[in-house]
């Protein structure tokens, strides 16, 4: 397999550098004190047909596993590092859903200035407050850090700077990549600049998605972790930047 270029293929996302200092210091705080911990990936990615996206290629999973996963990790005292796809399913409160919310809690009346106090049948919300309190535990003992992304190259990036941040922990870190991830991509060489005009014929006639997973290599669009190795390209990562 050819080395891809991560820089010049998926130019770093906005914020990207912040996030990888806040993984390095949660990482190395909870490595100080003896925690194992564990980064759960969740959620697909979205990979953009223009260089100034209006289309893109989407792998839908909602999450649920990654979610369910972290939960289980906290509750086995690991310290979790949850990248997760953008409004997919998030620990704790992907059993919960907003809607259900609006039907069952009410106002319990008068409360104190400023506070809010809302009631439901425990029965209209089973398990509800045990999955408060053990989300509000890990967020008080600073064992839960969780980081969205939505395009491939937020998580080609954010999964290098996880990698890199969990890196001193040794056999103490544990990768759980739960994420639905892209098997391709459209090269930053091959990508139109603006909107594919539907005026030029249609959109396989361009990027040939039919016969993107038999003829990849013929259609200017690369296949990623299409085999063990190149699953582990992104950790790989480490060590030409540590090493």
């Amino acid at each position: 397999m050819a080395a891809v270029d991560l820089v010049a293929e998926f130019p770093q996302p906005a914020g990207a550098a912040r996030w990888a200092e806040v993984m390095a210091r949660f990482a190395a705080r909870l490595g100080a004190q003896g925690r194992r911990v564990v980064l759960v990936t969740s959620g697909g990615t979205k990979v953009p047909l223009e260089a100034r996206p209006v289309r893109f290629l989407d792998n839908f999973s909602s999450g649920r596993r990654g979610a369910g996963s972290a939960e289980a990790f906290l509750a086995a005292g690991y310290g979790v590092l949850f990248l997760y796809r953008a409004r997919s399913a998030f620990p704790f409160a992907h059993r919960f859903p907003p809607q259900t919310w609006l039907s069952v809690l009410r106002p319990s009346g008068q409360a104190p200035s400023g506070l809010l106090s809302l009631e439901a049948e425990e029965k209209a919300l089973p398990g509800f407050a045990a999955a408060l309190q053990s989300y509000q535990e890990a967020e008080a003992a600073g064992t839960f850090l969780a980081i969205e992304f939505t395009t491939l190259a937020d998580y080609l990036h954010l999964l290098q700077a996880a990698a890199q941040a969990l890196n001193p922990l040794g056999s103490s870190a544990m990768f759980y990549l739960a994420a639905a991830v892209s098997d391709f991509y459209v090269p930053a060489s091959e990508m139109p600049e603006h909107k594919i005009q539907s005026s030029g014929g249609p959109l396989q006639g361009k990027f040939q998605l039919e016969d993107l997973v038999h003829h990849p290599e013929k259609e200017g669009i690369e296949p990623l972790a299409l085999t063990e190795e190149q699953l582990l390209f992104c950790l790989g990562l480490v060590t030409a930047k540590t090493g």
